[in-house]
């Protein structure tokens, strides 16, 4: 991926939006600070003109004319820079004042000042030159008192320039921030990118055969270190499938092919025979048809366990006893056992709760048991057993047989796979691959060991929590 694909990456997007979010959040803020201080500004210069305007209106009230012009002649000649006042007659000629008299505006009136009119009054002036862009703004109310026009005003220069600090602040702070959170967002969305890259390269690796390939995990223990974990557990599962898969097709064309081979050969004889032989003829369909019976279960078979492991039993889970599963079964089969040459002894702990499917668990166990009758040499002595042990429920069928050489006894879960001493004895070879699609699809590990004598096959459930 390019790196200027990363702008249209999800992360890159998000974090774009919380940009745009914060942005406008603070915009908001700075939005609303800067309405409040101009609101408290101006209110400060509305009570000090409303304030003189009282103290006029006051004058007038106790001294008509005469006293209302002595006291904005008084409050012109002590104003500081930035107030300002002017009396005119009913005529607009100025009385008193330090504005001209072309600044009269009734009622409330803000508005900058033009250089001519500046240079017509020295506080103007004055006023002006406080400030470095010698702009004078006036902020006024004017009014009528009898035959007079009295105006109270005050430089409103401050609080301009104070709107336009903030609106400066205001749009570079939002401008700093937009570029710092794209940027941010830019940095920490590379990182991800990356490894979701290392994920897309994989897959393309993995489309092309390569299932042997897995995605490198951080200690960062993030999401993706958890989804590059469960890929890779994927990946280990579609390779043991397809390993399975290969391991199927290899063993179906040997182990099958001797059954069809023989199915044939019969069906040929059969096809040479004379008509009037009937004895024969019929004893050569009976073979025929154990023969085809025998392929036709090694299918079935072969189709059970494809059930299993593709997970569609697992609706029918519920809590049970696997101590009764597995005393029902030792009944059952201990007379089987006794009349093979064998003697089958059941060692079960009371009560011991799983979560699990019984016919699927009955199939387990009624594997696991026939395996040791038809592959162990009579007389013997077969033991299942079932105790609690951490948290997990070991089922453990015994015998003290010749056992499984240590190097064959994982690929005797295999499907179709037979030693060589038991391709003489009946089966199909898919019994203990039987056992462990079912002890995979209960969460259960299957083990084969070393009995001394003979060959132990344990498997280890987990324990009910709701028990």
């Amino acid at each position: 991926m390019p790196e200027f694909a990363v702008f249209r990456t999800i992360s890159f997007r998000l974090a774009a939006a919380y940009a745009v979010l914060f942005v406008v959040s603070v915009a908001a803020i700075m939005g609303a600070a800067y309405a409040f201080a101009t609101s408290e500004i101006r209110g400060i210069s509305e009570r000090e003109i409303l304030h003189d305007m009282a103290a006029f209106r006051s004058a007038y009230r106790e001294g008509g004319g005469r006293e209302l012009s002595l006291a904005v002649r008084e409050r012109s000649e002590g104003a500081p820079g930035d107030s300002f006042y002017l009396l005119l007659d009913e005529n607009g000629a100025f009385l008193s004042g330090n504005i001209p008299a072309e600044l009269w505006r009734e009622g409330w009136f803000e508005g900058r000042m033009g250089d001519a009119v500046v240079r017509q009054s020295q506080d103007l002036m004055d006023a002006a030159a406080m400030n470095t862009d010698g702009e004078v703004r006036l902020f006024s109310h004017g009014e009528r008192l009898g035959n007079f026009r009295l105006l109270t005003g005050r430089n409103s220069h401050v609080l301009h320039e104070t709107q336009e600090i903030m609106l400066g602040c205001l749009l570079l702070g939002c401008l700093a921030i937009t570029i710092v959170a794209l940027c941010g967002g830019y940095l920490i969305t590379r990182g991800p990118v990356r490894r979701v890259n290392a994920i897309a390269g994989l897959t393309h690796q993995v489309v092309s055969g390569r299932l042997a390939v897995r995605l490198p995990i951080t200690a960062n223990g993030d999401e993706i270190d958890r989804l590059s974990a469960d890929i890779n557990a994927m990946l280990a599962r579609i390779e043991a499938l397809m390993e399975s898969l290969r391991q199927v097709s290899t063993d179906i064309a040997h182990d099958l092919r001797t059954p069809i081979a023989r199915l044939r050969q019969r069906l040929d004889l059969l096809s040479r025979r004379p008509p009037e032989d009937r004895a024969e003829f019929t004893s050569g369909i009976e073979g025929a048809i154990e023969e085809a019976d025998t392929i036709i279960e090694t299918f079935n078979a072969l189709l059970r366990i494809a059930q299993v492991e593709g997970g569609a039993r697992r609706a029918r889970f519920r809590t049970l006893d696997l101590a009764e599963v597995a005393e029902r079964v030792c009944d059952i089969y201990r007379d089987v056992a006794q009349d093979a040459g064998h003697r089958l002894e059941a060692e079960i702990e009371d009560q011991v709760f799983i979560e699990g499917d019984a016919d699927l668990l009955t199939q387990l166990l009624v594997n696991l048991v026939e395996n040791a009758i038809n592959h162990v040499p009579e007389p013997s002595l077969i033991v299942m057993s079932l105790r609690r042990a951490e948290g997990e429920a070991l089922l453990c069928v015994g015998d003290n047989g010749p056992g499984v050489p240590e190097a064959e006894r994982e690929r005797i879960f295999r499907r179709l796979y037979r030693l060589d001493r038991s391709r003489s004895t009946p089966g199909t070879g898919l019994g203990l691959a039987m056992v462990a699609a079912i002890a995979e699809l209960h969460g259960a590990s299957v083990t084969a060991s070393d009995n001394a004598p003979g060959l132990a096959l344990q498997v280890a459930f987990p324990l009910s929590v709701t028990r």
